[in-house]
């Protein structure tokens, strides 16, 4: 008995060998049947197409024996159909004729194995039998060799393909690393960064095959539109189409070009890369589409936990994946020109607070000398003074009239004068005793205008002041109010004359008022200033107006940030106001700006009242 072999493994017989035989007489598909059947699991068909349908239901028959006469479908016909269907099977024609055409045929067109002459024997039909069983059996177990061969051979394949493209990931990603390396090492080391970003970019882009690099930076405009500008641009000199060296406009709007998407993955930190044809949304796909990009991947720059632009590669030529490497070299190389500029920054930070700290260290030795100046000046004025008195005695009483006499009584007059200008920075310049005290905020100004009346007439500038006659007092330091008031109205002259003091025609004007007022609740509760259980609805409002140059929205926004300025260089530090600020918070107050650019400003300080103090 012949068995199928299963799993690839020889051993035991599983199960029978199947044999189909086809006759058109049935005397002889039973005597087939009956010879064989302890050997052979037997099939057997009366018809050629009965055989058929057979073989379609049992296509692991392995022996096929056929008569060769039969009406319908001939033995010949029939193994050549069997053939087409399974080419493995092996066919044997029985048949009482001996006609040699029919002997041709079979072999010709049937491909048969074996013809055997009726009436057979059955011992040697019997090993004919057995010797087509081990035929079938060698040839479907070569077949499957050969099938676990190719197999092989493919995985084989598939891991040398495999083994070489990791091989080459592996290469990318060492050439990568270098230029990360490299990029590292130029922007942490080197205080200008911008000098060597194009080369870098360059470098990386040769290592990653990329078509293009674009860094941008945030910008918001007069209107406060988010807009990214290019700033560097490196594209690839060789094998790259001669269209992508189109650059990208100047500016470009999250908002108009919808890429609103985009700025919110930007804003929390978050990458964007994909192929082109494979981004949803169209209005994205279009504008990058314009410009030749088939794949493209890009990074937010971060700065001190903001976004300051982005840094994209872009692929004109291929749709290609973006693998960890890349994407980690690009987080990468975001992150270390983000680190690049928040240095930048620090420095000239630091810069800045030394030009102050040498400022206010000249501005310390000037308030130590006003003490002693004072103190010196102080003699010779009396005796100015004493000698001024003497001659304004002896004209009155001998020609109070004369010019002499109206030369003396001036002298004493600009003698007092400058007695008020001495004690006025000697005050000033004494640092303050953080003594709070219930005053009229009146008093500070006055203080504080004794050193601008004259710069203001020097300057034609338009002085106009309006203060209530009668003020609530306020519990404050004073000085320290004084010097806000010095400070905006140091800025204020600095604007006037940036803009009047050019000839244009045209005065420059500053107004001062200082008043109170009653507020409701509910504007009570926005003001930003502290609230206690004694604060009343009744607030006092210092403002410093004038015309000068103004400020664009943007300038505003940051007027208030330490170190920023507008001045020339050597004509401020940028700490001005943000001191002015912190003092005015300090002294529980409100600060609100108000200015056009090229039409003035306004400053207002708002202070809270104590209910024992509210007048009315």
């Amino acid at each position: 008995m012949y068995s199928v072999v299963k799993n690839g493994e020889r051993g035991h017989s599983l199960e029978k060998l199947k044999i189909l035989y086809v006759d058109d007489e049935k005397i002889n598909l039973i005597n087939f049947a009956i010879a064989f059947k302890r050997h052979f699991l037997i099939y057997t068909a009366d018809s050629g197409q009965r055989a058929l349908e057979l073989f379609e239901s049992s296509p692991d028959i392995a022996i096929a024996v056929a008569d060769q006469r039969m009406p319908g479908m001939s033995g010949v016909e029939l193994l050549s159909a069997i053939r087409k269907r399974n080419p493995d099977v092996v066919r044997i024609i029985l048949t009482a004729y001996t006609d040699v055409s029919d002997i041709l045929e079979s072999i010709n067109k049937g491909k048969i194995y074996h013809y055997i002459i009726k009436p057979w024997d059955e011992p040697d039909l019997l090993q004919l039998l057995h010797k087509a069983g081990e035929v079938y059996l060698l040839t479907t177990e070569n077949k499957r060799l050969l099938q676990e061969l190719n197999e092989k051979n493919r995985q084989l394949e598939s891991d040398v393909a495999r083994r070489k493209r990791i091989e080459s990931i592996l290469l990318r990603r060492d050439m990568i690393l270098a230029a990360v390396n490299d990029m590292a090492r130029a922007l942490l080391l080197n205080r200008d960064w911008q000098l060597y970003i194009e080369n870098l970019m360059g470098r990386m882009g040769l290592v990653m095959g990329l078509s293009r690099i674009h860094i941008m930076q945030h910008h918001v405009d007069d209107n406060g539109e988010l807009l990214l500008n290019p700033r560097f641009r490196w594209v690839a000199s060789e094998g790259a189409p001669a269209e992508i060296q189109e650059p990208f406009p100047a500016t470009l709007s999250y908002a108009r070009l919808q890429f609103d998407s985009w700025l919110e993955s930007f804003s929390k930190g978050e990458l964007q890369y994909g192929n082109v044809s494979g981004f949803t949304e169209k209005a994205i796909a279009d504008f990058l589409g314009r410009y030749k990009i088939k794949s493209i991947a890009v990074a937010p720059i971060m700065v001190n936990g903001a976004c300051w632009g982005a840094i994209g590669f872009e692929d004109c030529l291929v749709e290609r994946e973006w693998p960890s490497p890349e994407l980690d070299a690009l987080k990468t190389a975001a992150s270390l020109i983000g680190t690049a500029i928040r240095r930048e920054h620090v420095e000239q930070s630091l810069a800045a607070h030394q030009a102050q700290l040498s400022h206010a260290g000249r501005l310390t030795a000037l308030g130590e000398m006003a003490a002693g100046i004072g103190h010196e000046i102080h003699q010779p004025l009396t005796v100015i003074n004493l000698g001024a008195e003497t001659c304004k005695s002896y004209f009155d009483r001998h020609d109070p009239h004369c010019p002499a006499a109206e030369a003396a009584e001036e002298m004493r007059s600009n003698v007092k004068k400058i007695t008020c200008i001495i004690n006025s920075m000697r005050s000033f310049s004494r640092a303050s005793s953080g003594d709070w005290k219930k005053i009229s905020l009146a008093w500070p100004l006055q203080e504080a205008m004794t050193f601008f009346r004259e710069q203001f007439r020097l300057h034609m500038i338009e002085y106009s002041e309006t203060v209530s006659p009668d003020l609530p007092l306020v519990k404050t330091d004073s000085q320290k109010f004084e010097q806000v008031i010095v400070n905006l109205l140091s800025n204020a002259r600095y604007a006037v004359g940036k803009k009047h003091g050019k000839g244009n025609g045209t005065a420059g004007k500053i107004s001062v008022s200082l008043g109170y007022r009653d507020i409701t609740n509910d504007e009570l509760a926005a003001m930003q200033f502290e609230k206690r259980e004694t604060t009343s609805n009744q607030i006092v409002v210092f403002e410093v107006t004038d015309n000068g140059i103004g400020m664009s929205p943007e300038v505003m926004k940051r007027c208030l940030e330490p170190f920023f300025t507008t001045k020339e260089v050597g004509e401020g530090t940028g700490l001005g106001l943000s001191v002015t600020l912190g003092i005015i918070r300090e002294l529980n107050c409100q600060l609100c700006i108000e200015s056009r650019e090229g039409e003035g400003s306004t400053f207002r300080i708002v202070i809270p009242v104590e209910n024992d103090d509210r007048i009315g």
